[in-house]
């Protein structure tokens, strides 16, 4: 059986952040800040940065937003993950606590609470569908 891509319409708002979102990104910033003082660390590969709510790396060649992570909200299920591109300041600020909200394309299925920071990023549930 193969999937189809068909991608669905997603919900363009701005959603607070929550907090233990500001506690993790706090933290990714102290560990970037740290990486620049160390040569030896590499921040570049998908799992580089991890907290107790975030996992991610930069991207090699990406500047408008080198950061991208998944942000995996307590209580929830995998449907309920926050897919997050960030540069660093957008870190910093979200990280301090200066930062409140971010604007985000959220699944509109009753089933999924996904959130993408990207218009054009997919959900692997609801942007799918099996071709018999």
């Amino acid at each position: 059986m193969s999937r189809k891509f068909v991608p669905k319409p997603k919900e363009r708002r701005k959603v607070t952040i929550p907090q233990e979102l500001h506690d993790s990104l706090r933290e990714v910033f102290e560990l970037i800040e740290e990486a620049k003082n160390d040569p030896d660390s590499l921040l570049d590969y998908d799992d580089a940065i991890q907290t107790e709510a975030v996992c991610g790396g930069r991207r090699r060649g990406e500047e408008r937003r080198p950061y991208v992570f998944t942000f995996y909200p307590e209580g929830q299920h995998k449907r309920g993950n926050w897919y997050l591109s960030l540069d660093e300041t957008e870190i910093e600020d979200i990280g301090d606590g200066h930062m409140t909200e971010i604007l985000m394309y959220c699944c509109t299925s009753p089933e999924c609470d996904r959130k993408f920071r990207e218009e054009n990023d997919s959900c692997i549930d609801c942007d799918y569908v099996n071709e018999e």
